[in-house]
């Protein structure tokens, strides 16, 4: 079960309470010590919170984001964003996605319902420098080979891997990236591009990689609700996607006006506070408010 104070931030309402609530109660993660994170990594204090990923139209979960937690030596959970910009100035990125990954994809076979892709796609945060690594592709594959063999009695199905790459730091090229993950779409593996509009660097990857979801960045879409030109920046970027053939997904919906108003733009899928907050408990259900 989450941490006390995971919960309590989950119950709270706007934007990201539960990463503002646990700095309140925390106020030194504002500068997390890199030899802390250095030493949560060694001693294997990474654990993977799901978020939902909802179709808008009728609140069906359609996949599951797994998200990045850390336990803290008092036994707080810290989200990401209090440690993942100094693991990037360390270079410690590519550590946590292999730890994070491995926790999703072992979990997924050892699972008394096993994942299937019938019952949702599971979305995993890698970074490019992961990615671009043999050894790393090769963990993935392992660990998929795996899954795919305690589902060999169900015949062949659709795998539920989905790698979202993060457009905060594309720093390998788009052709390189792509070459390096080819044997994981051969296996069924698909992409998603994460933090759409946040920057332009993403344009040359969405254009040469086969993206298949496109998640658009949440101030893109929480500013739509209010203001007439983010409201058009958000429609060209649903056009712009399913115009490449990739699904839009909307972040940071945390209200009814802003679910609204990204599905009256053409978005499909969304992920927000509006259904819930990141936990520990993996929930396939339909999500009823």
């Amino acid at each position: 079960m989450p941490a006390p104070a995971l919960q309590e931030a989950s119950r709270a309402t706007g934007p990201r309470p539960a990463l503002r609530a646990i700095r309140a109660a925390h106020p030194a993660l504002t500068a997390f010590p890199k030899a802390q994170l250095r030493w949560a990594l060694q001693e294997r204090r990474l654990r993977v919170a799901y978020q939902p990923i909802v179709r808008l139209h009728d609140d069906h979960v359609v996949g599951h984001e797994a998200l990045a937690r850390m336990l803290a030596q008092d036994g707080t959970v810290l989200p990401a964003e209090s440690f993942i910009d100094v693991a990037a100035d360390i270079a410690f990125e590519p550590h946590i996605d292999r730890d994070i990954s491995a926790q999703v994809m072992l979990a997924a076979h050892s699972d008394p319902e096993p994942v299937t892709a019938e019952r949702g796609k599971r979305f995993i945060n890698c970074s490019s420098a992961f990615l671009s690594d043999p050894a790393s592709v090769q963990q993935l594959a392992d660990h998929h080979q795996r899954w795919h063999g305690a589902r060999a009695q169900a015949g062949d199905e659709e795998t539920p891997w989905v790698l979202e790459i993060t457009e905060r730091n594309l720093d390998v090229s788009p052709r390189r990236l792509r070459d390096s993950v080819a044997p994981l779409l051969d296996l069924g593996f698909q992409l998603a591009l994460d933090d759409f509009g946040s920057k332009c660097s993403a344009f040359p990857h969405l254009l040469e990689m086969p993206i298949r979801y496109l998640k658009i960045d949440r101030t893109l879409v929480q500013a739509a609700v209010t203001d007439a030109r983010a409201e058009l920046a958000l429609r060209r970027v649903v056009d712009l996607a399913q115009g490449l053939g990739s699904l839009p997904i909307a972040k940071g919906i945390e209200t009814a006006a802003t679910r609204d108003r990204a599905q009256a733009a053409g978005v499909t899928w969304g992920q927000g506070y509006l259904w819930a907050a990141p936990t520990s408990q993996f929930d396939v259900e339909d999500i009823a408010h």
